[in-house]
C-alpha cells in the first residue's frame, strides 16, 4: 500500500521516474563524456540541459496528441500529428544539442529517450486504470457485503417472530422472558454487522445463546457442543455460523427426538466447524428459502477467505462442514 500511495503522488512519482531516466542516460553517455576529460558535475549539467526539452516535448506529445486523439481512436488525426511531431522534434534536437554543446549525442539516443518517455506514460495510464478498476471493485464488494449483512437481521427476525407467535398461543407466560432473550441476540447482531471481523469467542457466545433460546422452547432438543482452541485470538466475519445453526434447529424440530451435534475447532489460524442434525427424510412440512446458506457462500467469496463448505445427508442426518484457513488474528 505504501508503494501505491507513492505512485499516486504526482510529485514523488515523477521525481522517481525522471531520476531513473537521468541515471540511465548518464550510464549511456558516461564513456563518451569521460573520454573528453570531464567530471561528474559537468556530465549531470549537460544531461540535465539536454533532458529538460525532452520532458517538455514528451509532455506535449502525451497531453495534446496521445490523450485527445489516440485514446479517443481518432487515428487519422493522430498519425498525421505523430509525423509532424517526430519531424519537428528531430530538427529541434539537431539544432538544440549542438547549441548547448551536446553535438556528439547520436540520434539513436534521442529516439531512445523519447520512446522511453512515451513508454512510461503508457505504463502510467495502464497502472492508473488498474488502480481505478480495483477501487471500483472494492467499493462494489463493500456495498454487496453491506447488503449481505443487512439480509441476516430480517431473516433471523422473521424466524424469531414466527416462533414467538407460536409460544404466545401455547405458553403466553413465557413470552416476556423470551423477548428479553431475543433482544440480547438482536443487539449482538446489530453491533456485529457493523464490523468486518469479530472474535471467534464472541461468535461462540452468540451461538450458545441462540441454542439456549431454542432448547428452552423445545425441551426435546438435545444439543452436544464441543469447542477446542484459542478463541480469543482469532477473528472471523460476524454471524458466519448463524445460518447453519438456524437450519439445524429448524429441521431437527420436526423429528420425534431432535438432536444437534456441534463441533468447532481452532488451530493456529485455521478453523473447522461441523454441525450435524437429524431431519425427516420424507413428509417434512418445511421448505427452505435458501437465503441463509446462499448468503454465507457469497460472503465467503466476498471476504476472499480460503475455505471449503460441504453439505451431505447420512441416514436421516444432515452434515455441514465449514473449514476456513488463514483467518486474521486480533490486533491487541
Amino acid at each position: 500500500m505504501k508503494i501505491l500511495k507513492i505512485y499516486q503522488n504526482f510529485f514523488l512519482r515523477n521525481l522517481i521516474v525522471h531520476t531513473f531516466i537521468i541515471m540511465v542516460i548518464l550510464a549511456c553517455v558516461y564513456d563518451e563524456i569521460k573520454l573528453d576529460g570531464h567530471d561528474w558535475p559537468y556530465m549531470i549539467e549537460k544531461v540535465s540541459i539536454g533532458y529538460f526539452p525532452c520532458i517538455v516535448w514528451v509532455t506535449i506529445f502525451n497531453v495534446f496528441i496521445i490523450r485527445p486523439f489516440l485514446f479517443k481512436k481518432k487515428l487519422k488525426t493522430f498519425f498525421a500529428l505523430f509525423v509532424i511531431y517526430w519531424t519537428s522534434f528531430y530538427f529541434f534536437m539537431n539544432w538544440f544539442f549542438p547549441l548547448v554543446g551536446l553535438g556528439n549525442f547520436k540520434t539513436l539516443q534521442i529516439l531512445s529517450l523519447i520512446i522511453n518517455g512515451m513508454f512510461f506514460y503508457f505504463m502510467h495510464v495502464v497502472i492508473t486504470k488498474k488502480i481505478t478498476d480495483a477501487d471500483k471493485d472494492i467499493m462494489n464488494f463493500k456495498s454487496e457485503l453491506s447488503f449481505l449483512k443487512q439480509q441476516l437481521n430480517p431473516h433471523f427476525l422473521l424466524n424469531a417472530m414466527n416462533n414467538l407467535y407460536g409460544e404466545s398461543l401455547s405458553e403466553p407466560d413465557k413470552v416476556p422472558d423470551r423477548i428479553l432473550n431475543l433482544s440480547d441476540m438482536l443487539r449482538y447482531q446489530i453491533e456485529a454487522t457493523k464490523k468486518d471481523y469479530v472474535l471467534v469467542e464472541e461468535e461462540i457466545a452468540f451461538v450458545k445463546k441462540y441454542i439456549e433460546y431454542y432448547t428452552f422452547r423445545n425441551e426435546r432438543l438435545k444439543v452436544t457442543q464441543k469447542f477446542e482452541g484459542a478463541f480469543d485470538e482469532i477473528e472471523i466475519p460476524p454471524l458466519f455460523f448463524l445460518p447453519l445453526v438456524e437450519n439445524a434447529v429448524k429441521f431437527s424440530a420436526e423429528t420425534a427426538e431432535p438432536f444437534i451435534i456441534l463441533d468447532l475447532k481452532v488451530k493456529c489460524r485455521n478453523l473447522s466447524f461441523t454441525i450435524k442434525n437429524n431431519y425427516l427424510d420424507s413428509g417434512s412440512r418445511l421448505s427452505s428459502t435458501g437465503i441463509g446458506i446462499e448468503n454465507l457462500k457469497r460472503r465467503l467469496e466476498v471476504y476472499g477467505l480460503k475455505h471449503e463448505l460441504s453439505c451431505r445427508k447420512e441416514k436421516n442426518m444432515f452434515v455441514v462442514k465449514l473449514n476456513i484457513w488463514h483467518l486474521p488474528t486480533a490486533v491487541l
